[in-house]
C-alpha cells in the first residue's frame, strides 16, 4: 500500500515485513514486536473472503496496539488515515456476513481509532460508514449504525464529512419502517424457522435494536443540523412534508410498540429535537394550504391519525420507570403543544386522556424537580382548553396540592406560578370537589408564601403574588368558606403581608396594589357576612383589617398628596374605607370614623379631589365623608352630603363661596349649603379648617344674613338649625380667642331664630367651645334655660351620666366642667331654675335640677362656692321648708328599728350616703335644719344602736365582716354617718350637747337622744373590727375625746366616768398605737395624748395615768428606734411623731414617772442625737428635746450637737423654700353610681377632712422652723442663767 501521501522517512531500525511491504508501515510496540499496517489493511480489506478468525485476530491485535503509545505515536504522526478505509470495509463485510461478533469488534475498533488518532481518521471513517448506510436495507447494519452513532457523538463537525446527507437521512427514515408481522407463539416461530430466510429472522430479533440505533443516528444528525430542514435551499426537489410525515409516523410507531427504555429515550430525543426545529408543525394539519391562516381560524381540520398516534405513543413512555424517558416525553409533549398548532392539538390530547397520564407521573414523581417542572408545563398548556381540562382537573386536583406545597417553599421556582394557576382553576371550576381540609390546606400554603416573602425568607415573582391574592379571593368566595375553621387566621396573616409588601415605601409595587387591595376588600366582605356566630368567629379578621387600614393604607393616602400616586389605588382604598364605615359594627365603625377624622381626613379628601379631578374620585371622597359624618354626629346628617354630592365642588374655596349665597329659590343650592354646614361642623371637632377662621365666620354670617328669613330651605328645620347654632357658636368661640370681628346683625338674626324657631340643644354632638360661648351670652338665657331644664329631666329619668366623649352630646360632664371653669352662667341659671320650679311647685322638675346640681358638686366639690354665691343655700332651705321637706322627712322615716339592715338593696345604702353629704355640709353652717332632723331622728338613733350592739356582740368574729360582706358594708356606712354627725353636732348643737354622755355605758343612763356611739363601743369596734372599721372608729373616738377635752377645759368640768372605764379606753388606745395601719396608729396615739392631758383636771385622772404600763413600752420601743440606723422611712416618721407626742405628754405631767427619767439617760440621748440627721428631724422631735432641755435632761454636749443639727435643718428649709410652691390640684371626683361608689366617696371625704385637720407640707415646715427657733431661744435663756450663776 502507499503511504497515504506521507513523506516522513522511516526509522533507521525499521525493516520490511515478510510480505515485502514498506518498512515505514511496520510500527513498533512496547513489547518489542512490530505491526505491519499494510498487512493489517490488506487483511481487513479482504474480510469478506478471509477467514473470520483471521480478521478477528487482526482486529484484536490492532485494538491492543492502539492502546500502546509506542505504536500510536508514529501512527498518528505518519499514517493517520491508513487504517480508516480497511476498517470500514471490514465492518461492511462483517455486516454482510451477518457475523455480529466480528461486526461489533470492528465497530469498537473504528470508535477507538477515531478517538485515538483524531480528526483525520474520524473524518474518513464518518464518510465511509455514512456512505455504507446511505442506501439499501439496514437490517444487517446494526453495528454499523452503532459505530456511526458513536462517531457522530465524538467527532467535531462530523456532519461536514458526510458526503450525501440527504441520501443518508432518507435511507435512515425509510429503514425505520420495518415489516410488521403477526405475533406468533415461540413454538410456532421455531417450527417455521427452517422455512424463513435469515433476513426475515433478523427482523424478529433485531428490529428494536436497529430502530434504536437508527433513531440515535437521526437524533445526532438533527443536533448537527444535518437534516433536510436545516439545508432547505439545497433540497428543492425533496418533499419535506413527506419526509417529515414518514419520520413522525415511523418514530411514533416505534415509540408506541417498544418496551426498551433506550429506544424510547432515543426516539423521544429525536422527536424533541425536530419539534424544536418546527419540522412537524405543518404535519398536524390535514390541508397544508390552511397553515397560513391557522392562527386566525379556530376550526382548522387536524390530521387526527397522527395526533391520536402521538397520544398513544407517549403514554407508554410516560409510564416508564426511567426518569429521563419520562422527562423527555413530557418535554416532547410540551413542545408539540407549544407549536403553532397547539390550539388544535391539545383538545385531542385531552380527549385521548394524556392529561391523566401526566397527572399520574406528577403523583408518582416524589417531588423530583425535573419531572415536576415538565409535568406542570404540560398541564399548564392543556389547561388552555378549560372546558375539556377542568373535568380531568376535578379528578386529579388532590395530586396538585402536594406539588403546590413543594414549589411554594422554593424561591422563584420555575413552575410556581403555573402550579398556582392550575390550583386556581380547580378552585373556580371544581369547588364542589375540594374538601374543607383541602381548601384549608390551600389557604395555609398561600398564607405561608406571603409570610415567608414578607419575612425575607422566600423570593417571589410578581405573577406569583398576583396569583396568590387571586386564589385567596376565590377561596373567600366559596360557599363553604365560612365552614373552614382556620381560614380567618390565614386571611389575617395573608392580607397583612400582602398590604405591607405593596404599600411599603421600600418597594415600588404599584402594579400589584390592585391585587392586594382586592384581597383586603374581599376579606372585609367575608368577615362582615354570615350569621351572628360566623361574624363573631371572624371578629379577629375584622380587627386585623381595620388595623391594616390604619397602619398602611392611611399613611399611603397621606403620602399620595405629595407623591401623586395612581387613581386606581386611591379608589380601591376609599372603597374599603366605605365598607368599614357602612357595614362594620357600630362600635368599630365609629372608632374607625374617629380615627380618620382625627387624621386630617377632610383636608386629605380635598387634596385627593385636587390631585385627581374626576367625577369618580369626587363621588368616592364625598361618600366616605358622608359616612364619617353619620358616625360622628350619631344621626343621618351624612344624607345631606350624599344628596348634594353631584353639586358640591371639589375646592374648599368654592364651598365657602357657595355658603355665602342666597338659596331661598334654589333647592339644589340649599342642599349644598346644608352639606357644607355639616362638613364645617364636623371639622370643628377635629381641629381642622377648610379655610381661615375669619373666612369661615364671614361665610357663616353671610349665610345667616341672606337666608335668615327662611332657612334652612326645605331641610328638616330643627336638625339643621341646631347644627347651625352649634357651628356659629363654635366659630364665635374661636374668633373671640383671636379677636376676630363679627357681624352683630348676623348674631341678632340667629338669636331671633333661636328664640322663635324649633331647635334642640341636646340633639346632636356639640363642641365644648360652642357650649361655653352659648352659656356666656346673657341674651340667650331664656331659650337656654328651657334646654337646660330638659337636660335635667333627661338626666333624672335615665340616672346615667355620660362621661365618655364617644358622642359628645351635652352630658353632665360637660356641664360640670363649664361650671368648674367659672366662665359661664350655668350655676346661676341652675339656681334660678331651681327657685322657679320651687315657686311653681313642680316637684319632679325640682328633683331633676337638684340631682344635676348634686352631680356637679360630687364631680367638682369646689364648685359649691359658685352655687352658694348664686343663692343655692336659700333655694335648698326653701325646699326643706316647702314641699321638699316632706320628702326628706319621709326618707328619714324609712329608717326604723325594723329595717332589715342586712338587705342588699342599693337604695338604702345610697340614702345613707345622701344623709352623710347633708351632715358634711352642715359642718359649714349650711343645711342646718335638715342636719338637725337627721341627728335627732329617733328611728335612726335606734337603728344605729341595734347595729352597733350586734357588731360588738360578734366579738373577734367581727374581723371577718369587712366591706365585702353585707353586714360589714352597712356597718362601715353607719360609722361614716356617725363621723359626719359628730362634726355636725359641733356646728349646729354646740351649746346644748354634753359630750361626756358618750363616756357612759348604755345601761347606766338612758339611750342618747342624738345620733352617736359611746366611747366604749368605739373601743370594741377598734379592737375587734376589720381595718376600715378600725380606721373610722378611731377617727370617731379621736373626734369625741377632742370635743370632751375642749368642753372640760372651757367649763372646768369633772370627769363623770369611772377610773376603770378610763383605764379600758387607755388600754385599747395604747395597744392600737402599734397597729399596721399608720392612720389608725396616729389616731390612737392622738387619743392617748388627749387622755394624758387630762391629768391636770383631777386626782382620779392622775391615778389612772400613773398606773399605765403601756406608755413605758411605747417609749422604750421609741428609744430603740431612734438609736437604730436608717431613720428615713415614712413609717418610722409616723411612729416617731406618735411616740414623741406621748413622751411630751408624760414629761408635762405634774409628776414625771421615775422610769421615764431613767429611760432618758445621758447615753440614750447621746445615741439619739448622734443618729439624727436633717432629713428625719420633725417638729415633734424638736419639741421633745426642748422639753427635755427644760427638764434638765440634756447636758451641754447634747445641746451643742442638737444646735448644730437644727442649724442645718433650718438652712435646708430656707434654701428649699425659695422654689416654686406646688399648687393644690383640684381632684375631679367620679360620680357615685352604686353602693361601692357611695362608700368610696364618703371614705375619701373622711380621709380628706382628716388630712385637712393636719398640716400641709409647707405648714409642717413652718412649724418645724418655729420649734427650732423656740429651741434656740430656750437654749439662749438657759445659757444666760448659767452665766449669771
Amino acid at each position: 500500500m502507499e503511504s497515504d501521501g506521507e513523506d516522513t522517512p522511516p526509522p533507521a531500525a525499521a525493516r520490511a515485513c515478510g510480505a515485502g511491504h514498506r518498512a515505514s508501515h511496520s510500527l513498533p510496540t512496547s513489547a518489542g514486536g512490530r505491526v505491519c499496517l499494510s498487512c493489517a489493511a490488506a487483511l481487513l480489506s479482504s474480510a469478506a473472503s478471509a477467514p473470520s478468525h483471521h480478521v478477528s485476530h487482526a482486529l484484536a491485535a490492532l485494538s491492543l496496539a492502539l492502546a500502546d503509545p509506542a505504536f500510536l505515536a508514529p501512527l498518528r504522526a505518519a499514517h493517520p488515515r491508513l487504517l480508516a478505509a480497511p476498517l470500514a470495509e471490514a465492518l461492511a463485510a462483517a455486516a454482510a456476513r451477518r457475523d455480529a461478533a466480528l461486526a461489533a469488534q470492528a465497530s469498537d475498533l473504528a470508535a477507538d481509532l477515531a478517538a485515538a488518532v483524531g480528526a483525520p481518521a474520524a473524518s474518513d471513517l464518518v464518510a465511509r460508514v455514512a456512505r455504507a448506510l446511505s442506501s439499501g436495507s439496514l437490517v444487517k447494519h446494526l453495528h454499523t449504525l452503532h459505530c456511526l452513532g458513536i462517531l457522530l457523538n465524538s467527532t467535531k463537525d462530523a456532519a461536514a464529512y458526510i458526503g450525501d446527507k440527504q441520501s443518508l437521512y432518507l435511507n435512515l427514515v425509510n429503514n425505520l419502517r420495518l415489516p410488521r408481522f403477526i405475533p406468533l407463539h415461540i413454538d410456532t416461530f421455531l417450527a417455521l424457522r427452517i422455512t424463513l430466510s435469515d433476513s426475515i429472522i433478523n427482523l424478529f430479533w433485531y428490529s428494536d435494536e436497529i430502530r434504536g440505533e437508527i433513531l440515535f443516528v437521526l437524533y445526532k444528525l438533527s443536533l448537527l443540523n444535518a437534516t433536510p430542514w436545516d439545508d432547505i435551499c439545497d433540497n428543492d426537489n425533496v418533499d419535506l412534508s413527506a419526509i417529515g410525515r414518514s419520520l413522525l409516523q415511523f418514530s411514533l410507531e416505534v415509540l408506541l410498540k417498544t418496551q426498551n427504555d433506550d429506544v424510547r429515550l432515543n426516539c423521544v430525543a429525536l422527536l424533541l429535537t425536530l419539534a424544536k426545529k418546527g419540522a412537524f408543525d405543518i404535519l398536524l394539519l390535514s390541508d397544508p394550504s390552511l397553515i397560513s391562516s391557522a392562527e386566525a381560524e379556530d376550526n382548522v381540520p387536524l390530521n387526527d391519525s397522527l395526533i391520536i398516534l402521538f397520544a398513544d405513543a407517549v403514554k407508554g413512555s410516560l409510564l416508564s420507570t426511567n426518569i429521563e424517558v419520562q422527562t423527555g416525553t413530557l418535554e416532547l409533549i410540551f413542545h408539540f403543544l407549544s407549536s403553532d398548532a397547539n390550539i388544535f392539538v391539545l383538545k385531542t390530547l385531552i380527549d385521548q386522556n394524556v392529561a391523566d397520564y401526566v397527572f399520574e407521573v406528577l403523583r408518582l414523581s416524589g417531588n423530583n424537580d425535573p419531572l415536576v417542572i415538565s409535568s406542570i408545563q404540560v398541564l399548564s398548556i392543556l389547561a388552555n382548553s378549560e372546558e375539556r381540562f377542568k373535568e380531568k382537573l376535578a379528578i386529579a386536583v388532590s395530586t396538585l396540592l402536594p406539588v403546590l406545597h413543594y414549589v411554594s417553599e422554593i424561591p422563584f421556582h420555575p413552575v410556581q406560578s403555573q402550579v398556582l394557576r392550575l390550583v386556581c382553576i380547580s378552585i373556580v371550576n371544581c369547588s364542589g370537589i375540594l374538601s374543607l381540609s383541602q381548601e384549608e390546606q390551600i389557604a395555609c400554603t398561600l398564607s405561608a408564601i406571603l409570610r415567608r416573602h414578607g419575612n425575607g425568607e422566600l423570593g417571589m415573582s410578581s405573577e406569583t403574588f398576583a396569583l396568590v391574592c387571586s386564589m385567596l379571593v376565590e377561596i373567600l368566595k366559596l360557599p363553604s368558606a365560612d365552614d373552614i375553621q382556620k381560614l380567618p387566621s390565614f386571611i389575617v396573616e395573608a392580607s397583612k403581608h400582602a398590604i405591607s409588601l405593596t404599600f411599603s415605601h421600600e418597594y415600588d409595587c404599584l402594579f400589584l396594589t390592585p391585587h392586594s387591595l382586592l384581597l383586603l376588600k374581599e376579606a372585609l366582605i367575608f368577615c362582615l357576612e354570615g350569621n351572628k356566630d360566623q361574624i363573631l368567629r371572624k371578629k379577629v379578621l375584622e380587627d386585623s383589617i381595620i388595623e391594616t387600614c390604619e397602619t398602611y393604607l392611611l399613611p399611603w393616602l397621606e403620602s399620595a398628596i405629595v407623591d401623586g400616586n395612581d387613581e386606581e389605588t386611591l379608589s380601591g382604598i376609599l372603597q374599603i374605607f366605605q365598607i368599614i364605615l357602612s357595614r362594620a359594627s357600630d362600635n368599630k365603625s365609629f372608632k374607625f370614623a374617629e380615627m380618620l377624622a382625627s387624621s386630617s381626613w377632610f383636608s386629605l379628601s380635598f387634596g385627593f379631589m385636587g390631585l385627581f379631578p374626576t367625577d369618580h374620585v369626587k363621588s368616592a371622597v364625598y361618600l366616605v365623608i358622608s359616612s364619617i359624618v353619620d358616625k360622628v354626629l350619631g344621626i343621618s346628617y351624612g344624607e345631606t352630603i350624599r344628596d348634594a354630592c353631584i353639586y358640591l365642588p371639589p375646592d374648599p374655596a368654592e364651598l365657602m363661596y357657595l355658603l355665602g349665597q342666597c338659596s331661598s329659590e334654589d333647592f339644589n343650592l340649599a342642599s349644598c349649603q346644608c352639606a357644607i354646614l355639616v362638613i364645617l361642623y364636623v371639622c370643628s371637632f377635629y381641629n381642622e379648617r377648610l379655610a381661615a377662621d375669619n373666612q369661615i365666620l364671614a361665610s357663616v354670617e353671610q349665610y345667616i344674613l341672606l337666608n335668615g328669613a327662611k332657612f334652612p330651605h326645605e331641610i328638616p328645620g330643627s336638625l339643621m338649625l341646631t347644627l347651625l347654632v352649634h357651628l356659629y357658636a363654635f366659630v364665635r368661640g374661636i374668633s373671640f380667642r383671636f379677636g376676630i370681628p363679627h357681624s352683630p346683625e348676623a348674631e341678632k338674626t340667629l338669636f331671633h331664630a333661636m328664640a322663635h324657631k324649633e331647635w334642640d340643644l341636646l340633639l346632636i354632638r356639640v363642641h365644648l367651645i360652642a357650649l361655653k360661648w352659648l352659656f356666656q351670652n346673657e341674651e340667650l338665657m331664656e331659650p337656654l334655660s328651657f334646654h337646660l331644664l330638659n337636660f335635667c329631666k333627661i338626666f333624672c329619668e335615665d340616672r346615667i351620666v355620660t362621661l365618655s366623649s364617644s358622642t359628645q352630646l351635652v352630658d353632665i360632664q360637660m356641664i360640670a366642667e363649664l361650671v368648674y371653669s367659672g366662665e359661664t352662667c350655668i350655676s346661676s341659671l341652675l339656681v334660678s331654675l331651681l327657685s322657679q320650679m320651687i315657686k311653681e311647685s313642680a316637684e319632679d322638675e325640682v328633683l331633676s335640677v337638684v340631682n344635676v346640681i348634686t352631680e356637679i358638686l360630687v364631680t367638682f366639690p369646689c364648685t359649691s362656692d359658685q352655687f352658694m354665691s348664686c343663692g343655692i343655700v336659700d333655694a335648698l332651705g326653701s325646699i326643706y321648708l316647702s314641699l321638699c321637706s316632706s320628702r326628706i322627712k319621709s326618707l328619714l322615716d324609712c329608717f326604723n328599728s325594723s329595717l332589715a339592715y342586712t338587705s342588699n338593696e342599693q337604695e338604702w345604702k345610697i340614702l345613707i350616703g345622701i344623709l352623710c353629704l347633708i351632715l358634711n355640709h352642715s359642718a359649714n353652717k349650711v343645711l342646718i335644719e335638715p342636719a338637725k332632723a337627721i341627728i335627732l331622728n329617733n328611728c335612726l338613733v335606734l337603728l344605729m344602736d341595734g347595729i352597733v350592739q350586734e357588731a360588738c356582740a360578734k366579738g373577734p368574729s367581727l374581723f371577718q365582716h369587712n366591706q365585702e360582706t353585707t353586714f360589714g358594708e352597712l356597718l362601715i356606712l353607719m360609722l361614716l354617718l356617725i363621723f359626719f354627725s359628730l362634726r355636725s353636732l359641733q356646728a349646729i348643737l354646740e351649746a346644748s350637747i354634753d359630750w361626756q354622755e358618750f363616756l357612759q355605758y348604755s345601761d347606766d343612763t338612758e339611750s342618747s337622744s342624738v345620733l352617736g356611739i359611746p366611747c366604749h363601743d368605739l373601743c370594741r369596734l377598734m379592737h375587734f373590727g376589720p381595718s376600715p372599721v378600725k380606721l373610722i372608729a378611731s377617727q370617731c373616738l379621736l373626734e369625741l375625746l377632742n370635743r370632751i377635752s375642749d368642753q372640760r377645759s372651757c367649763l372646768n368640768a369633772e370627769l363623770r366616768c369611772s377610773a376603770k372605764y378610763l383605764k379600758s379606753i387607755i388600754a385599747v388606745t395604747e395597744g392600737m398605737v402599734f397597729d399596721q395601719d399608720s392612720r389608725v396608729a396616729e389616731n390612737c396615739g392622738a387619743c392617748l395624748t388627749v387622755i394624758l392631758g387630762w391629768e391636770r383636771f383631777g386626782s382620779r385622772e392622775k391615778a389612772v395615768v400613773r398606773e399605765s404600763k403601756w406608755s413605758r413600752l411605747i417609749l422604750e420601743e421609741f428609744a430603740v428606734a431612734l438609736t437604730a440606723p436608717g431613720l428615713t422611712s415614712k413609717s418610722f416618721s409616723n411612729q416617731q411623731k406618735i411616740a414623741a407626742n406621748i413622751a411630751l405628754s408624760l414629761l408635762q405631767l405634774s409628776q414625771v414617772p421615775d422610769w421615764l427619767t431613767s429611760l432618758f439617760s445621758d447615753s440614750l440621748i447621746s445615741g439619739i442625737v448622734a443618729n439624727l440627721s436633717a432629713r428625719n428631724v420633725t417638729a415633734e422631735i424638736v419639741t421633745l428635746f426642748s422639753e427635755l432641755m427644760a427638764k434638765n435632761y440634756l447636758n451641754q454636749e447634747h445641746i451643742a450637737g442638737l444646735h448644730n443639727l437644727f442649724q442645718v435643718c433650718r438652712r435646708q428649709a430656707y434654701e428649699g423654700g425659695g422654689g416654686s410652691k406646688a399648687q393644690p390640684s383640684e381632684q375631679k371626683a367620679d360620680a357615685a353610681r352604686s353602693s361601692d361608689d357611695v362608700r368610696a366617696l364618703l371614705f375619701g371625704m373622711m380621709l380628706e377632712q382628716r388630712a385637712c385637720s393636719g398640716a400641709t407640707v409647707e405648714m409642717e415646715q413652718q412649724r418645724l422652723l418655729r420649734e427650732i427657733d423656740s429651741f434656740f431661744f430656750q437654749e439662749s435663756s438657759l445659757r444666760e442663767q448659767n452665766s449669771v450663776k
